[in-house]
Order: structure tokens, then sequence, then C-alpha cells
């Protein structure tokens, strides 16, 4: 029995579900808890392998119909996937439910899944602009005139990003006849010169750039972080690593081994280290935390990308398990920024401080977060940069290395100082006393709890990576040969 279809159907249908439970507050918590537990089991269920979905088959030869592909490599981004938005699920029920919100968060799981696994390129637009409009009701949710305005923008690019994507993919079934990625590179390899291949290439590149926060778009989505609450951009970053990690390999899937590849390469290696420059100069400059962190996802999906556009096995297995660390740390990272701005309604440096006393185990997990971006031993962050910079020096681009470490140590002072202006920074406006009042909220336990969860796989993977690097050393030790 063919059970693939579950890992986006049941989400999906749960995300309908609970969208008719508005203002059932207790009713949407526990069931949010329970959807978390449940959520956990769905990526061990299926099979490897390809499926094919709709009744469809071979139509003169080509693939017609939905097409999925799982492997362990997916399975394991599907778990952390999964994982993210099971935690948020569990922090939310600190707040005051939503089924909205809690819809919004499923159907964006279940549409990232469908990224993820898709091998047709239709199946796939599909579900990226299904994740861009999840990611926008997300933003909404918030219900402050920043939110809406960061979303209206959202959108507007995305109207343009995503016309732009789908003039590409009809400009690559134009000459090849196929939606099926396999066949679709087949029939490029056979005509490897025809100038509409450079046109959809492009035009690619442009919906990668759009749905993972790359420049030109990195504004625009550091924005829509910064804009909904810190335990929601857990979830929104998240969804935009993966579809990162999705797109680059599809360019893999189409375009490897054609004359322009090699253009293209250096064209993606030019866009990450700017993602990995502005995101981390911007940052520097930030007062705001939520600012801070938005901006810094920008500058950690540059260096995925990096990782990814090398090209070379080791370079695929350091950019997937960076993508992989990078959602980890960087949602405990957010989460501890909610607990923060919970109960004081602002994400101001200046006007936060003196926390350490109040909250010494968070400030702690926050802390082995911050040095886990900040590549510092024996966290899981510096294990995928030490895999990143081995990938860049491999591939002859020492002068790569050199900027990822340089970005890692701007990510350390910003990291640091922010750490300085919350949890050690006298804080001039309230006394410790006042401080414990405003944080004796009991359901901050839930984002607690998630946090917890997320710092020890902080340390785990760092102690022992192993534990991904393996499966993803066997996934794309000859990823390249089969293409």
């Amino acid at each position: 029995m063919n059970l693939l279809p579950l890992l986006v159907v049941f989400p999906m249908f749960m995300a309908i579900v609970l969208n008719f439970l508005h203002g059932k507050d207790k009713l949407i918590k526990y069931s949010s808890i329970a959807l978390a537990i449940i959520l956990m089991v769905l990526p061990f269920i299926p099979n490897y392998g390809f499926y094919f979905f709709g009744n469809h088959g071979l139509v003169e030869t080509m693939t017609s119909g939905i097409a999925y592909l799982f492997n362990p490599a997916k399975q394991l981004i599907l778990i952390v996937l999964t994982l993210i938005s099971s935690l948020t699920l569990i922090s939310s029920a600190g707040e005051k439910q939503s089924g909205l919100v809690t819809s919004l968060v499923l159907m964006g799981l279940a549409s990232v899944t469908a990224v993820v696994l898709s091998e047709d390129l239709f199946n796939m637009y599909v579900f990226y602009e299904i994740t861009a409009i999840s990611q926008t009701g997300l933003l909404l949710s918030t219900g402050t005139e920043n939110s809406y305005k960061s979303a209206l923008r959202y959108l507007i690019m995305g109207n343009f990003a995503g016309s732009i994507l789908l003039l590409g993919i009809g400009l690559l079934l134009s000459i090849s006849g196929t939606l099926f990625i396999p066949e679709i590179h087949a029939q490029l390899l056979a005509n490897p010169t025809n100038p509409v291949i450079y046109g959809g290439a492009l035009m690619l590149i442009i919906g990668l750039c759009y749905g993972s926060g790359l420049p030109p778009f990195h504004t625009i989505k550091s924005e829509v972080y910064s804009g909904a609450k810190p335990f929601i951009s857990a979830v929104l970053q998240t969804f935009s690593k993966f579809v990162l990690v999705a797109l680059m390999l599809l360019l893999f899937k189409l375009f490897y081994g054609l004359p322009l590849f090699g253009n293209l390469q250096v064209l993606l290696i030019v866009i990450s280290i700017l993602g990995m420059v502005f995101g981390v100069v911007m940052a520097l400059l930030q007062t705001d935390y939520r600012k801070l962190l938005s901006y810094h996802a920008i500058s950690q999906g540059g260096y995925v990308a990096a990782g990814l556009a090398l090209g070379t096995p080791l370079g695929f297995v350091a950019g997937v398990f960076h993508a992989i660390n990078h959602v980890i740390y960087k949602s405990a990272l957010f989460l501890g920024a909610h607990i923060v701005s919970n109960e004081n309604k602002t994400s101001k440096l200046d006007k936060l401080g003196n926390l350490l006393p109040v909250m010494p185990f968070v400030a702690f997990m926050v802390l082995c977060a911050k040095l886990a971006i900040s590549g510092v031993p024996p966290f899981n962050g510096f294990q995928s940069k030490l895999l990143l910079a081995e990938a860049s020096i491999n591939a002859n681009l020492p002068e790569l290395t050199i900027i990822m470490i340089v970005v890692s140590i701007g990510t350390f002072v910003s990291m640091m100082k922010a750490f300085y202006m919350i949890y050690l920074k006298p804080n001039g406006l309230k006394d410790i006393e006042e401080l414990k009042k405003d944080y004796n909220n009991p359901m901050l336990k839930y984002p607690k709890f998630s946090l917890l969860i997320l710092t020890i796989l902080c340390i785990v993977l760092g102690i022992f990576p192993e534990i991904v690097t393996n499966t993803l050393y066997n996934s794309f030790d000859n990823f390249l040969s089969t293409l």
C-alpha cells in the first residue's frame, strides 16, 4: 500500500479541519499537542523509491502525472521539518489559540513536504505557491500594522517572482515536452545549446531567490521573519531553508552537464556570498533583536546555498547538513526571543536587560544556540561550517572559506552583543523583582520545552554529527552520476 501521500494529505486535511475550530481555544490547544506527536511518526511510514499519482503513466514514452521521490536524505529533511513544525504547534499552546494559525502551520508543512518530494515541475510549483501563501497568512496573523505592510510587500514580490518561475517552467516544458524532472534533463542534454534553456534557468533562479530569501529578495524576507511572532518565525525560516535546498538540488537535476552549468554555478556562488555578507552586515547594525535574528537567517541561507552550489558530494552533504543545523539553532533563537519579548512586548535591545537572574536556564539554552550559529565547538553549527570550509577548499575555492570565517566572526560579535544587552546589561527601567513578576507566566513552559529539545539537538549533533552525515554521504555520494 502506497502511504507516501499521507505526508502531504494528512497535515493538509488537518489544516482544513482545525480552521473550522477557530475560537475553541482549549480544543485547539490539545489538538495541536496531539498533532505534534502524530506528525513526528509520518516520515517513518513510507518506503523509499519513486511514486506516481493520479492514475497516470507513460504517454508516448514520457511520464505523465504527479511524481514523488522518497529517499533517506529526503526522509531526514522531513524529520527535521516535522520536528520544527511540531515544536511550533506545542509552543503555540501557550498563546491565545487560533485555529487559523495552527491551520497555516500545517498547510505550510504539507506544502514544503510536497516541494521536497516532488519530481515533476508543475506539482513543485503549485506547492511552492501554497508555501508562500501560508507564510503570508502566518505573518498576517500577528495582527500588527508592520506585519500587514510586510505581508503586502511579500505578496506583491511573490506575484512577480512566482509568475517568472511559472514562465521558466513553461519554457522548459516547451522544449522537452514533459514535466518529469529526469526526462526534462535527458531532453536538455539532447539539445544543450537551445537558447530557451538559458531563459528557463534564469527564471528558476529568480524563483529560488524569492522562496529562500537570497538576494535580491533578502530584505523582504527578513521583514517577514521580523514581522511575525518569534515562535512563528521559527517555522517560517524552516520552510524557507528547505525550499532553498529543494530548489538548489532541482537546478542540478535539470542543468548538470549542460554548457551553461559552469556559469550557473558561478552565479549561484556569487548570490550565496552576497547573502552571507549582506545578512551579517545588516545584523550588526540592528538594535531590534527580532531584526537581528532575521538578517542572520538570511546570512545562514547563504552558507547553505554556497555549499550546494559547489556541486561536489561533500558540498551537497555540507550544505544540507548546515540547513538542518541552521533550522535547529535558529528556531531555538527565535523561541528564546519569543520568551523574552512575550511579556515585555518589546524586542528593542536598549529596553531589555538583566534577565540572567530571572531566567538563568533559558539564558544558558539561548547561549548554546548563539554559540552554535557562530560555529563554536562543540555545537552543531561548528560541524557543518567545518564541512563547508573543507568542501570549498577541495573545490579550489579557499577564498570562499575565508569569507565564511569572516562572516562567522561577525555572527559571533553580533550574537554576543545581543546576549549581553538582553541578559547581562543592567535594566534601567525595572529591578529584578519586577522582572520576575513580568516573566512569571506559566504558559511560557511550552516554548521553554521546545527550546530545551532544540538545545539538546544542538549539542548532540555537535558531538555526534555522523547521526546526520552518514545518511547524507550515502545519499549524495553518487548523486551527480545518476543525473
